[in-house]
Parts: structure tokens; sequence; C-alpha cells
């Protein structure tokens, strides 16, 4: 299944149901239906059958062979939700190239720096800075110094080549949603809905600007990956590590962005009808709005 920079739709459908289990007030040696969870939370038997592998490996759920799923033990409390301080993606950046990364954008480190500095800074052995070192040239953060040493690329902290990327993503998601080998996936719809009104419903109204930019992510990436086009996924994947980089300074902690969610949702109930063209120009509009709204935090940020 592929995987989002957070939770693959699995693991979120494994959240909803351990809920449920909660909820239900669900025993010890419970039978846990496909059915039963299926005609519960509107979604086919083959996602909840993914969800309940989860589960299992999660040992939630244990498998008996012919009798199907069985509550291993009452469950008293929904699982921790996922620490995003540990961050670790498909590219290789790890936790300690966040860290390098945005304590060069809070003027911690020079623009040019040595791998001595981060290993004293950091305390980490050789090995691991080398690398997250590595990682972070393979991404393009930072380019080898002719002779010695390393230094951080310039559209790392431009507020000009942060909006550029703004409008790569209207060229790119917009285009996603007319390929020719777009195929909506009412299962992963339902998936990212769950995840857009636990949001909206969020009593709390903060949410951490992890939280808020990996369900983003989530989203947009799960509907390009619809395309099946991977040129089209990979090249949002990396724009996406870049803006993750500058937008966990940006906010510590935000609003419930109700509105972004809001147009979430629609965007979702015209891609579940079919109507792509619609969708396409509807997503357009939408990137533009919230980069009006980015973009200028991002410049002043980004030009301390």
């Amino acid at each position: 299944m592929e995987k989002t920079s957070n939770k693959t739709s699995a693991e979120l459908l494994a959240d909803k149901i351990y809920e449920e289990i909660i909820s239900e007030g669900f025993e010890a040696n419970t039978h846990i239906k496909e059915l039963f969870f299926s005609d519960k939370l509107k979604v086919s038997r083959t996602p909840i059958r993914a969800a309940f592998n989860v589960l299992e490996q999660q040992g939630i759920l244990t498998k008996k062979p012919n009798q199907g799923y069985f509550l291993k033990v009452r469950p008293n409390k929904v699982p921790q939700s996922f620490d995003y301080k540990k961050l670790s993606d498909d590219s290789g950046l790890n936790s300690l190239c966040y860290q390098i990364g945005q304590d060069y954008l809070k003027g911690q480190i020079d623009t040019t720096f040595v791998e001595n500095q981060l290993i004293n800074k950091y305390q980490q052995n050789r090995k691991s800075v080398q690398a997250a070192l590595m990682a972070m040239e393979k991404d393009h953060w930072i380019s080898r110094r002719v002779g010695y040493g390393w230094k951080f690329n310039s559209f790392i902290s431009s507020p000009v080549s942060y909006a550029q990327s703004y409008r790569f993503r209207v060229l790119i998601e917009s285009a996603a949603l007319l390929e020719p080998t777009f195929e909506v996936n009412h299962d992963q719809i339902v998936m990212l809905r769950m995840s857009q009104r636990e949001i909206l419903n969020n009593k709390e109204k903060k949410v951490s600007a992890a939280e808020m930019f990996n369900a983003g992510v989530l989203f947009h990436e799960t509907i390009v990956g619809m395309a099946n086009n991977v040129f089209l996924l990979n090249a949002l994947k990396k724009v996406n590590r870049l803006r993750r980089l500058i937008e966990y300074n940006v906010y510590s902690e935000r609003a419930i962005p109700k509105k972004e969610c809001e147009e979430h949702l629609v965007l979702l109930d015209l891609i579940a009808e079919n109507k792509l063209q619609e969708s396409s120009l509807f997503l357009k509009e939408h990137i533009g709005r919230v980069a009006k709204e980015k973009e200028d935090i991002a410049t002043q940020l980004l030009n301390k």
C-alpha cells in the first residue's frame, strides 16, 4: 500500500476501528467481524481487512484459522497519536535532517558549516551525521563546498522559492486530476473525509503545526496518487519535504483551519462524483487561496 508522509489509509482506518471497539465496549475475545465495521464505517470489506491486519501487527487483534479476528484484550484508551517529532520518510530524511534544517532557518547554524560542528552541536556520532548530510544533499537542501565543508542551498531560505513551490503545486495537482489514468478510489476518499472531519470536530480548537501539515500532505498526496502517475506523485512529495521544513517553523500551533477543511470536503465530493474537470479548477483556487495566507507568514520568517 502506498505510504504518504505519515500514515497509510489502512493505519488511519485501524485507528477508527479501535475507537469504535472502545465505544462499543467490546470485551476480550470478542469476535471482531468485517461486516460489522464495513457497515459501521461505510467502507468496503477489503480496506477493513487491511486495517484488521494492522491491528493484528499492533497486538490488538489476533487471527484464528478459519474463524477470523478476535480482540486480544479489552482496550481502555485510544492508541497514542503519531509522534511527528520522530520524522522519517521514504526519502531518507530523518529527524536529524529536519532538526538541522530548522536550526538553520532559526539562525542557529551558518550557511556554510563543517561536519564536526554538527557532531558537537547534536552530540551525534560521525556516521549518523554523515548519513543525514548525504540525505540532505540528495534532496538538494545542501551542497558540498569546493575543498571542504557544506553549504545550504539558497532556495531553502528563499521566500521566492517558497511561493514558487505553491505555484508548482497548482500546476501538478490540478493536472493530476485530468490524467487519463486517474481512478477514483472511494475507500481512500472515505478515509480522507474521516481525517478532515476529525480536525473540524477537534474540541481543543487548536492543532499543532505537525498535525495540520501532515493531514494536509496525506490529503493532497492521496489525491495525486489516484492519477497513477509516479512522476507527479514523486514531484509532489519532494516539494512537500521542503514545505515541511519551513512550515514547522511558521506555527507552533494554529486555530482549526475551518475553511481549509471545508474546501477539502467539497473537493472530495466533486472527485467522488467523478467531476474531474470541476475538481481540477476547484483545487487550483483552493491552493491559490491557501498560498496567499501562508506566503506572508513565511516571508516574515525567512526574512528575519
